[in-house]
């Protein structure tokens, strides 16, 4: 004879599988450290030391260490079209409004202002640092793309995109390991090497991408990518839903669409390759 369950047995097995079905992140080890919400974030950044800096949509940046702490901030009246802080100890700020570059360093002081001669381009709708300390400018009056010297405004190497049939509508602009990423909202993440060579297309509809040694990262259908830009393998993490996020060495950061932000545990070495 088969004994009859309790409810009081069944309804808190039926909470925790909701829980594990809603917050795939538990299903994957992964400790939370912190979860907080400071309010509307516009976007997001990180940099080599694993400092994470969330962008307000009053224009005020904050950075956080691995732990959630505030460790400095700037105040502003508008936010920035691009934020790079990878290049430690400076943090790079871009403004399309003004057409200005303005170097910070790690605690947002000593901002040095340098703007964009009108000559290099018509409509620099993105510019970003390179690890050579020079800018990488789109210029979406012709989808061209210029390696520019600041110090002389001098454009040092330059290429076109190929926009035959496309609507591009690129959000970020990204210098990795001598490759240049851009975040299309239409067609993923397109990757050109230096001479301006399309090597390859990501499709994804995310908000942001990061780097993770030799991987790119970005989120796919509730999924952290991990993609090897070398040989093209990939590892993947299940998470619940989110609309932006950073990794570093010890830590994943969240961002839902509510702007909570949960910061937890992670090493990638316990993902495995999924091709």
């Amino acid at each position: 004879m088969v004994k009859s369950i309790s409810f009081e047995f069944i309804f808190p097995c039926l909470i925790f599988a909701a829980l594990l079905i809603n917050n795939p992140l538990n299903a994957q080890n992964l400790k939370k450290v912190k979860g907080f919400r400071p309010g509307k974030i516009e976007n997001v950044a990180v940099d080599r030391l694993g400092d994470f800096f969330l962008v307000f949509g009053n224009g005020t940046i904050k950075k956080y260490d691995a732990n959630g702490k505030v460790l400095a901030s700037l105040k502003g009246n508008k936010s920035p079209t691009l934020i790079e802080p990878w290049y430690h100890p400076r943090i790079f700020k871009y403004d399309y409004r003004d057409r200005t570059c303005i170097i910070y360093d790690r605690n947002f002081q000593n901002g040095d202002v340098q703007p964009l001669d009108p000559s290099i381009a018509i409509d620099p709708i993105l510019v970003c640092p390179t690890n050579d300390n020079q800018l990488i400018v789109l210029d979406r009056a012709d989808f061209s793309i210029k390696r520019v010297n600041p110090a002389s405004q001098e454009v040092t190497a330059e290429f076109y995109i190929d926009t035959v049939g496309a609507r591009l509508n690129v959000t970020y602009l990204r210098e990795y390991q001598n490759l240049i990423f851009l975040l299309d909202k239409n067609h993923g993440i397109i990757i050109y090497n230096k001479e301006g060579k399309k090597i390859n297309r990501l499709r994804t509809n995310a908000n942001n991408f990061g780097f993770f040694g030799e991987e790119l990262y970005f989120l796919q259908h509730e999924k952290i990518i991990f993609f090897d830009l070398y040989t093209e393998k990939t590892r993947e993490l299940r998470i619940a839903d989110s609309k932006f996020i950073l990794v570093s060495d010890e830590r994943i950061l969240l961002v839902d669409s509510h702007d909570q932000v949960s910061i937890f545990e992670f090493s990638t070495e316990k993902l495995p390759d999924s091709n």
